[in-house]
C-alpha cells in the first residue's frame, strides 16, 4: 500500500511555521514570538481552521516529528525539508527545535488572542484575512475599464447569480470587517497598504456600497 506522508512536512502546519521561522532568521525585524502568536491567531479566530486543525494538535505533531526523526527508523523527508529545518533551528538539532517550538505554541494557545492594535497584522495574515480584497484589484486597476465606477460594477456583477450568495457576500464580509479593523487612512496604510496597494478607505467603501445596491436591486 502506497502511503503519503510527505505533505506532514512541505505543506500545511509544520511546513508554515518552519517557514515563518526562516523569515525570522533573515530578517533580525522580525520577533519570533510575534509571529507565533499571529500564526495562533489566524487558526483560533477561524472556526473552521480551529475545528480542523487546533494549536493543541499542531503542537502534538511537532513533538511526534520530532520523536519521529530521533527514532530508529526516521521517516523518509521529502527535498528540502532538512536544510529548511537546520535553518530554522539555528543552533539546535531539528528535533530539539520542533520541542521548543512546540512548547512555544502551547504556551501562545493559553493566552488571550492579541488584537490588532496590541500586535499589528503582518503583511501575510493581511494576504489570508483579504484574499477577496486582494482578487478585485483587475476590476478597478487593470486598465479593462474607462473608469473606477464601471470596473467596479462589473466586478460585483461578475459573480451574478449563483456566486453571490458565496463569493460575493463574503468578500463584503471582508470589506466590512477591513474598514472596521482599520478605521482612519494611517491604520489603513499600517496594516493593508502593503497587501492591497491599490485600494483605499473610500475605494474599500465604494466597492461595498456598490455589492449592496446589487444585493438589493438583483436578490
Amino acid at each position: 500500500m502506497t502511503t503519503y506522508t510527505g505533505a506532514v512536512f512541505n505543506n500545511g502546519a509544520i511546513s508554515r511555521l518552519l517557514e515563518l521561522a526562516v523569515a525570522c532568521r533573515r530578517d533580525n525585524t522580525k520577533v519570533f514570538e510575534d509571529e507565533l502568536a499571529r500564526f495562533c491567531r489566524t487558526i483560533r479566530n477561524s472556526p473552521e481552521t480551529d475545528w480542523a486543525m487546533p494549536i493543541a494538535t499542531v503542537s502534538a505533531l511537532l513533538d511526534l516529528l520530532s520523536n519521529q526523526l530521533e527514532s530508529e527508523q526516521p521517516p523518509t523527508l521529502p527535498v528540502g525539508f532538512s536544510e529548511k529545518l537546520d535553518e530554522s533551528a539555528g543552533d539546535l538539532q531539528g528535533p530539539d527545535f520542533l520541542r521548543l517550538l512546540s512548547g512555544l505554541l502551547r504556551l501562545q494557545d493559553r493566552e488571550l488572542i492579541p488584537d490588532f492594535e496590541s500586535l499589528p497584522m503582518a503583511t501575510w495574515e493581511a494576504h489570508l484575512k483579504f484574499g477577496r480584497i486582494q482578487q478585485f484589484w483587475w476590476w478597478v486597476d487593470s486598465g479593462e475599464y474607462e473608469d473606477f465606477d464601471e470596473g467596479v460594477r462589473a466586478g460585483v456583477a461578475s459573480e451574478h447569480p449563483n456566486g453571490c450568495r458565496q463569493e460575493m457576500s463574503a468578500l463584503a464580509a471582508e470589506l466590512q470587517e477591513a474598514l472596521l479593523l482599520f478605521p482612519t487612512p494611517e491604520s489603513f496604510r499600517n496594516g493593508l497598504a502593503e497587501a492591497v496597494p491599490w485600494a483605499s478607505r473610500p475605494v474599500l467603501h465604494a466597492i461595498l456600497a456598490a455589492i449592496h445596491v446589487h444585493f438589493e436591486a438583483q436578490h
